[in-house]
């Protein structure tokens, strides 16, 4: 099984669904987890995710949807290639962070698991 921190620096809350891949290439879609992410206190802002199984551990893709009144729409990214900068960012990362540039939803992948700005 594989893992994902997910933080959500939006402000907002959010919807995030992660694209599991069946084994390592990316034609082929193993299944998807639902994950929501809060804003804060009252909320949980920052998860730990597990997805996949000992043979499907990578990310195929990731859509997210930010919830609230005049949000963007929902985005989605696909792999389509491997060793592309989409499946480094997803597959060589253990976390994700979402920003809000102010039109979209930006992610933020690392090992660190924060952003320092």
């Amino acid at each position: 099984m594989a893992h994902k921190t997910l933080i959500n620096s939006t402000g907002h809350r959010l919807h995030v669904t992660l694209i599991v891949r069946r084994g390592d290439q990316p034609s082929q879609v193993a299944g998807r987890v639902e994950v929501d992410l809060g804003t804060g206190d009252e909320e949980l802002r920052e998860r730990d995710i597990d997805y996949g199984n000992d043979v499907d551990i990578y990310l195929n893709g990731i859509e997210i949807r930010l919830a609230g009144e005049n949000a963007p729409e929902t985005s989605r990214s696909i792999v389509v290639q491997r060793g592309a900068a989409l499946d480094d960012a997803l597959n060589s990362n253990d976390t994700l962070e979402f920003l809000l540039d102010g039109e979209a939803v930006r992610i933020f992948p690392t090992n660190s698991g924060r952003i320092r700005w």
